[in-house]
């Protein structure tokens, strides 16, 4: 009788994160922004409005697709936060 021993491999793929900055809303509020982040390193920067890459620190082209793929699915969300913040600011 054969016996196959199966072997887990386990990859662990960084985290990629997707974030605004209470920096970039206090520098230009008029420009919404999210900063890309993978394995706490800025790899790039897009326009919430338009999916367009602001910054490019050498992303993959994976990368890009998942960035723009969820900012496209969650545009409403960043963009009423942003507006949140710049009207907190505004008043502050």
């Amino acid at each position: 009788m054969e016996v196959t021993i199966m072997r887990r491999i386990i990859d662990h793929f960084g985290q990629s994160i997707l974030e605004m900055s209470k920096e970039d809303i206090k520098k230009d509020p008029t420009h919404p922004v999210v900063r890309f982040y993978d394995d706490d390193e800025l790899i790039g920067v897009f326009s919430i409005e338009t999916g367009n890459i602001l910054y490019d620190n050498d992303m993959a082209d994976y990368d890009v697709r998942f960035a723009k793929k969820e900012i496209a699915r969650n545009r409403e969300n960043f963009l009423e936060t942003w507006d949140d913040y710049v009207k907190g600011i505004a008043n502050a």
